[in-house]
């Protein structure tokens, strides 16, 4: 802003009384309340300086009504039973105040929309510039130094607290007021669907003036960027009267038909919808005129590529995959909803799930040691994702969109072992693609194909989810770029595809959130295990106390809510595992030789510990197992004269637990009843032994005994450890046998059998 513009602002802004919080405070409760905010993430003093402004305004009644209802409801749920850290989807300090005064309720209700349609970061950048500008123009109340780490916390607490009220529903009834323009709201990135900086510097003071001077000041838009939010934001947030002018659809008119409050221009700015950016389009000038329309004041776009607010298109669960082939289909040309080339193509995607997980197989923690040739691959390590989970995360993908399974699995057989540039498509879908062929947009089949291939993915992804009919109010942003993994993209429909053990979770979690490491993975860098966006968080159900024989590791949870830590109330968006804590790593020793061997443990935990900690975003955990060997004297080692005790510790984490599980076998099921406290047959080759950690070294268990069978029978918590001690703590260890876990429904003796029918060195764990 000029400094002229600076001047005239605050002078009209000292013609309308500020509204100011109605809550009092005496000091202990003013120092509990700033502690409770600090605990959930939030900032009492940016909380305060941001209702300064969005406080000021007056929210529609009933929007409001509709809003307590949503955010005053709370439920808790535990991470997993004992754990000290639960979900808190219940309103947290900063939607609790807002309860109690309408003052802040404003401000909260507001910042949930912004932050429902605009990336965080970008989000909050914009905020800090917008509030130094309104100091830099003498506002009365502006922040001097506003901070952007608390300003980026507290739309996050504000965000994970609110994200059950539906912004969707009233974004999609602005959509539908557009029919001719379908096409703008379905770019990506669409520039209607964004503020810029200078619309949202201009809004938050003008939309204030509009509605105290009602008569006399009018907000005037010079394009149609940021149409939605501009909208929702100053119609059904604040009641007040929209003008879209000039439209393909004419003038649309929100709100009474009398003296519009809010004047948007469209322009007849020419889309190129293959354009993935707003290089085409222009950020508009807003404009406070006067009841004679003549320009008050005006907020002029910043000519700089990095004063930018990035749009975030956020989609349910429910329905994600039919707005996905809505869009699709309807680049080329109009295609009525109820056209049956929707059911084709969702068929078609669900075989392809289906075919993608008879493909899949997890990357065994020795790779080595199974060959490449598909018959050398034992069938547990293919993914294999049984068929009612894949149908049940297809319902909810495709809602609205008529499944038949019949269809389904007839696609499915005819494409069995058939190369992807020998398939066919349904008719629908090849009349469209011919169709395609006369238009700018052509669309090939294998182009089709790709975009099939994601929408299996995504089936085949959220059907890795528990409950996954739960997850159906999940928010995710809209990218069309996204794909499971490098295999699926260069998958042929023949050869099997090797899946590392976070491409569930990380596909999930960029879908839920942008992804700010800049193509590094979070969750492999930083061992996080859950991660918490938008009042949802996202975590392996492997987590906790399990038998990892009862544990699958394939499978994830989704839940409502975000990690507290139930004694102190503290939040944090994620969790991860504490650095490790080194200690005399015990080597393998041989038990038994010859040819029996009695089933037992040798290596028992007597006790489990969990510590958390808290850092800067994150919660950290740490898990003692503390051992003792039930039959002592030990054989010690020269290098390590500490294992003469029998009694030791060792620290563990839930992400490397996960890898390591991802990369073990499991038996079969077998008819003979278990051999516990029995004696049982040792071949040639075959030892029994002791012994917690293999990744760094097989000790006296060497590779001239091909089947060493690990003695922690009835201890799932030394089982656990047994599988958490495949994975080195650093990159130099290395595991060089395959790893076979027994199941309770596999006695040990076929366990045994099992291993020894499979080539390469085992490590079979009763």
């Amino acid at each position: 802003m000029s400094v002229s513009t600076q001047f005239e602002l605050s002078v009209e802004l000292s013609k309308i009384l500020p509204i100011r919080s109605a809550i009092i405070y005496t000091a202990s409760l003013l120092l509990d309340l700033i502690r409770a905010l600090k605990r959930s993430g939030s900032d009492f003093l940016v909380e305060e300086d941001l209702a300064s402004i969005f406080g000021q305004l007056k929210i529609e009644p009933s929007l409001e009504d509709k809003f307590r209802a949503v955010v005053r409801n709370a439920s808790f749920t535990h991470i997993y039973p004992q754990s000290p850290i639960g979900l808190d989807a219940g309103p947290g300090p900063t939607v609790r105040r807002a309860l109690k005064d309408h003052y802040y309720m404003s401000s909260v209700i507001q910042l949930s929309f912004l932050m429902w349609m605009h990336e965080e970061t970008t989000l909050a950048t914009a905020l800090v510039d917008s509030m130094r500008s309104r100091y830099e123009s003498q506002v009365e109340g502006a922040t001097p130094d506003p901070d952007f780490d608390g300003i980026l916390k507290t739309l996050q607490a504000c965000s994970s607290q609110t994200s059950q009220f539906r912004w969707d529903d009233l974004i999609a009834l602005v959509e539908r007021r557009f029919p001719s323009s379908r096409h703008w709201f379905r770019l990506h990135h669409s520039p209607l669907r964004s503020l810029s900086p200078n619309l949202l510097l201009g809004l938050m003071d003008y939309f204030r003036l509009a509605q105290s001077l009602p008569e006399d000041r009018f907000v005037m838009v010079e394009n149609q960027m940021g149409l939605v939010p501009i909208i929702v934001w100053g119609h059904y947030i604040l009641g007040l009267a929209v003008l879209v002018k000039d439209s393909p659809d004419g003038d649309v008119i929100f709100g009474c038909s009398g003296n519009p409050q809010i004047i948007i221009k469209w322009s007849s700015v020419p889309i190129n919808t293959t354009l993935q950016s707003k290089s085409w389009v222009t950020a508009p000038t807003i404009y406070l005129l006067d009841a004679s329309l003549e320009v008050v004041l005006k907020t002029e776009p910043v000519d700089s590529e990095t004063a930018r607010i990035e749009g975030q298109e956020c989609h349910r669960l429910k329905g994600y995959g039919a707005t996905f082939l809505q869009r699709l289909f309807n680049k080329v040309t109009l295609v009525v909803d109820d056209d049956p080339i929707y059911a084709e193509a969702a068929n078609l995607a669900v075989a392809f799930a289906i075919l993608l997980s008879r493909s899949m197989r997890r990357i065994p923690v020795s790779a080595g040691s199974i060959g490449e040739k598909e018959s050398e691959i034992p069938t547990q390590s293919y993914l294999g994702t049984e068929s009612w989970r894949l149908y049940d995360s297809s319902k909810l993908l495709f809602s609205g969109i008529e499944l038949d399974k019949g269809v389904i699995n007839g696609f499915a057989e005819e494409l069995t072992g058939v190369s992807i540039a020998d398939m066919s498509v349904p008719p629908g879908i090849r009349v469209y693609l011919k169709k395609s062929e006369s238009t700018k947009n052509k669309i090939t089949k294998d182009h089709f194909i790709e975009d099939i291939k994601q929408a299996a993915s995504w089936v085949l992804t959220f059907a890795q989810v528990v409950d996954v009919e739960s997850c159906a109010d999940l928010p995710l942003r809209i990218d069309p770029g996204w794909m499971f993994c490098t295999g699926v993209v260069d998958w042929e429909g023949l050869e099997p595809i090797r899946i590392e053990s976070t491409v569930f979770f990380n596909l999930i979690l960029k879908m839920m959130r942008k992804d700010i490491t800049r193509g590094t993975s979070i969750v492999e860098s930083e061992g996080i295990f859950l991660t918490s966006h938008h009042g949802w968080s996202l975590f392996y159900s492997s987590v906790g106390d399990h038998d990892p024989g009862r544990a699958n590791c394939e499978l994830l949870s989704i839940k409502r809510g975000v990690p507290t830590n139930t004694l102190t109330g503290e939040r944090k968006y994620r969790i991860a595992d504490a650095p490790a804590i080194e200690r005399i790593v015990r080597t393998p020793i041989v038990i038994d030789k010859g040819n029996s061997y009695l089933s037992r443990c040798f290596t028992k935990v007597y006790n489990r510990t969990e510590h958390y900690s808290s850092r800067t975003n994150e919660f950290l955990l740490s898990i003692r197992f503390d051992i003792e060997d039930c039959e002592p004297p030990r054989l010690v080692s020269p290098h390590n004269p500490d294992e003469k005790n029998s009694r030791y510790s060792i620290y563990a984490s839930q992400s490397r637990f996960h890898e390591a599980l991802w990369g073990t076998l499991k038996t079969t099921p077998c008819p003979h009843p278990d051999g516990d406290g029995k004696t049982l047959p040792l071949d040639l080759g075959a030892v029994t032994v002791a012994g917690l950690t293999w990744a760094n070294g097989d000790g006296q268990a060497h590779a001239t005994n091909r089947i060493c069978i690990c003695l922690v029978k009835g201890d799932a918590r030394a089982r656990w450890l047994v599988v958490h001690g495949l994975m080195p703590n650093t990159d130099m260890g290395a595991l060089s046998r395959q790893v076979l876990l027994r199941g309770d429904d596999c006695c040990e003796d076929c366990a045994v059998r099992f291993a020894s029918a499979m080539k390469g060195n085992w490590l079979v764990v009763l």
